[in-house]
This record gives structure tokens, sequence and C-alpha cells, in this order.
């Protein structure tokens, strides 16, 4: 992420004091770059301002190892994961909860940090029918989209396993991306942010944008 892009994120996120979504493109973006304390500044400021940005969790945690602070990224994800249960992010969850097994400390199912007991995130156990998938973001059965999205390996993924639902959350999302955060999506570095945000919401494994061009 350059420089540049990074002030024109920052320029946003200080034009718009509230917006959650302004201030998580600046914190990833300082993430990206390896400028890891900065980011954990701006991502503390995404979690005040949405407690359920659950991918918000997964980040500020990571940055927060970079700088050393261990303890205080298992107490953030600890947070991320009932936020991610509340918001039915399964995939969140379950990344988050596996970042904990991981340091040797079981996920707690509470209500952010005030203790509250938070019941299990309902699963969805039966096999989808001939015109459903198995929701790659949720984990639950939904509608099968109708078209590839896209035309190649990463609308190929899209149909196979993001139901439509999912799809459509997404499209409204979306067009929050392109309007708060000022994308042309004309620029390959526009087009690239917009990706990032759609693997993010949609929980899509990295590995499909790895070889992807832009411009």
């Amino acid at each position: 992420m350059s420089d540049d892009r990074i002030e024109q994120f920052r320029k946003m996120a200080k034009a718009n004091p509230d917006d959650d979504l302004a201030h998580f493109a600046l914190g990833q973006a300082l993430n990206d770059s390896g400028r890891h304390a900065e980011a954990v500044i701006v991502l503390r400021q995404v979690v005040k301002l949405n407690a359920d940005y659950s991918r918000a969790y997964v980040l500020l945690g990571r940055s927060q190892v970079e700088t050393g602070d261990e303890e205080g990224a298992l107490e953030v994800w600890q947070a991320g994961h009932s936020a991610a249960l509340r918001r039915g992010d399964l995939m969140v969850s379950n990344e988050l909860a596996g970042l904990l097994r991981a340091r040797g400390v079981e996920p707690e199912r509470t209500m952010g940090t005030v203790g509250i007991d938070e019941p299990s995130a309902p699963v969805d156990d039966r096999e989808p029918g001939p015109d459903e998938v198995r929701d790659h973001r949720t984990g639950r059965v939904g509608k099968k989209m109708s078209f590839d999205p896209f035309g190649d390996e990463i609308g190929a993924f899209i149909v196979a396993h993001i139901s439509d639902e999912s799809w459509r959350d997404w499209m409204e999302m979306s067009i929050k991306v392109v309007n708060e955060l000022r994308l042309d999506l004309g620029d390959p570095e526009a087009q690239r942010t917009w990706d990032t945000h759609m693997r993010d919401y949609l929980n899509l494994p990295a590995r499909l944008f790895e070889d992807k061009t832009y411009g």
C-alpha cells in the first residue's frame, strides 16, 4: 500500500470521524504496510465506533501481536469472537477461535467484555438442496446464485460457496465502500481496495486473489 493511498484514507477518516468503514480502510492499509503501531490506534477507533465490526478485531489483534502486545491481542480476539457470533459471521468467529486456541486460550461465549452469557450461534446442519449452497460467510444454507459475477476463478467460487442472500448483502455494502472511500473503479488501486473489502466481507480465500492483476 503506497504512502499516497494511506494519506488518502487518513484524510477520509479525518473528514468522517464517525465512519467505521473509513477508519477500517486506513487501519488495514497501515497494517498491510507494516505500520502496526499506527494501525492499532486506528483499529481501536473502529471497534469503538462499531462494536460488531468483527473483521476489525481480527486485524487489531494481529497488529497488537506485531507490536509485542500479545495479551492485549487475546482480549481483543475474545471480544471479536463474541461480536462475530452476534452478527452470525461464522467464518470470522471460527478464525478468531483458531487464533485463540493456537495460543492455548479457549474462546469464551460472552457479549463483548461485559460477561453476559451468549447462546451458541445457530447451526444449520441440513444438506443444501439442488438450488441451495452452504454459505461460506455464515455457514448457513441459502439460495444459490443464478449467475457468475466475474466469469473467473473468483466468480466460480462465489457461485459454489456464497448464497444469493450474502451476495445481495455485499452489493449493498459495496455501494457504501465505493461512496465512502470515494473509489474510482477505473483506477487499479481502487479495484484492489474494492476486492479486499469483498474478500473480507464474504470471507473468500486469499489464494483466489494471489495471481490477480489490476490495470
